[in-house]
C-alpha cells in the first residue's frame, strides 16, 4: 500500500528536528477541505466574486 507509512506516522508518531535542534514527537493528520467558490470565498475572508480561481 502506498499510504501506508503515512499512516503508521500517524498512528504511532515521527520524531522531527525542530529549528531549535529538539526533537519532538509528532502525529501527522492530512485532511482535505472541499467546497464551492462562494464557500471558499467565504472561509478566505474574501468577497465574492474578487479571489482568482
Amino acid at each position: 500500500l502506498i499510504l501506508r507509512p503515512l499512516i503508521d506516522a500517524g498512528n504511532n508518531g515521527m520524531e522531527v528536528v525542530g529549528g531549535d535542534g529538539k526533537v519532538r514527537l509528532v502525529f501527522l493528520i492530512l485532511a482535505s477541505y472541499v467546497a464551492d467558490y462562494p464557500e471558499q470565498c467565504l472561509v478566505g475572508c474574501s468577497k465574492y466574486g474578487t479571489c482568482q480561481k
